[in-house]
């Protein structure tokens, strides 16, 4: 294999996901070259700084990038070209890529393709109608969750299956056993979530009993002075890891989107030395089954007492711990990166064995 360009095309700050596909390709001796689609967004015009504005401008940022991606592709000629979800790809983009470089053009789609454009800015959105129509121009398109993997090929876009996975530079145990004392609340924090704020999980969470702590975007100006949730800044990368492994309770609250299938953190508790509790899923089940590397609730009427059963026993907490790294272990972004290798054709330099998930399903 003499060409070993592989150009990742998507956002590419601190623990996002195209940053750690880029880096799984480069462990497996692959010539990573990025291109920060949301940085060039930003850049395509003075005004982006403005939500609204940015919003109004959405067809002509969009035109920017097409145009951006299309000249480093032909200026790289890497031997794949991978974007990661890339909303703002047109279909004719795509199919003049693959017609002018002969080359497979893939896409990682980290969302649900089918929930519509929504405008609600703490909703998801697949921001274009015509998002089916892109992909039917890619090679290929892999999909975190099997149902909607079906639903494509059924829509006659290439689709194949490839869950989320784990960073392994940014999510592992930091080997600190110290309990979680928040400096800036002077406490301790046992039960705590990180993420954005969005409806389902703002009515998910203000249900909770317990205390919990907030680190992320969004969430509702009166929960500052609540006694409940204490609300914290964004964190990033192995900042999460350290909270994860440290709280007694990690929650991972899906969002609709997620139907029956895991999230990215799914794989980013466990993989920290977390304890996950998390509405049940039978696909998180099959990663990390339930009371022996995460526990599960089947209904918000019930996630107090899960935290309370979890919160009085350290041995299981402990024990939930060191099953979950274990399991995680092998669920790299380094083993999904060598399956779209070999999924679009290309041979992967570095040795390195397929996971298998619990169940013995690939």
């Amino acid at each position: 294999m003499t060409n070993r360009k592989v150009l990742v095309i998507g956002p590419l700050n601190e623990g996002a996901l195209a940053e750690s596909y880029a880096r799984a390709f480069e462990r497996l001796g692959m010539e990573v070259l990025r291109f920060d689609s949301e940085q060039a967004l930003m850049q395509a015009s003075r005004f982006t700084g403005n939500r609204i504005l940015r919003r109004a401008m959405r067809s002509s940022l969009w035109n920017s990038v097409n145009r951006e991606a299309s000249e480093i592709v032909q200026r790289v000629q890497p031997a794949l070209i991978f974007a990661v979800k890339c909303t703002f790809f047109h279909p004719e983009t795509v199919r003049q890529i693959r017609k002018s470089t002969s080359v497979p053009f893939v896409n990682y789609y980290p969302d649900n393709p089918y929930i519509g454009i929504r405008w609600d800015p703490r909703e998801a959105s697949v921001l274009r109608r015509d998002l089916i129509e892109v992909f039917r121009q890619y090679s290929m398109v892999w999909m975190w969750e099997k149902s909607l993997t079906a639903r494509l090929q059924s829509d006659g876009v290439e689709a194949r299956y490839l869950p989320f996975a784990v960073d392994p530079e940014l999510f592992h145990p930091q080997l600190d056993n110290a309990p979680l004392f928040c400096e800036s609340c002077r406490q301790l924090h046992p039960v705590v979530f990180v993420g954005t704020c969005t409806r389902a999980r703002q009515t998910e969470i203000e249900g909770i009993r317990h205390p919990i702590a907030i680190w992320g975007n969004g969430w509702p100006s009166s929960w500052k002075s609540s006694s409940r949730h204490r609300i914290h800044a964004p964190v990033y990368g192995s900042a999460v890891a350290r909270i994860h492994e440290s709280a007694a309770i990690s929650l991972n609250v899906l969002n609709k989107e997620n139907l029956a299938g895991p999230n990215m953190r799914t794989f980013e508790v466990p993989a920290s030395g977390g304890v996950m509790l998390a509405r049940y899923s039978a696909a998180q089940a099959e990663f990390f089954p339930e009371n022996e590397a995460a526990a599960y609730y089947r209904s918000r009427a019930e996630i107090d007492t899960k935290i309370e059963w979890l919160l009085g026993d350290d041995s299981l907490r402990q024990s939930i711990r060191q099953n979950a790294v274990q399991l995680a272990a092998p669920q790299t972004y380094d083993q999904r990166a060598a399956q779209v290798l070999r999924d679009a054709g290309l041979a992967v330099p570095a040795s390195i064995p397929e996971s298998i998930p619990r169940g013995g399903q690939k």
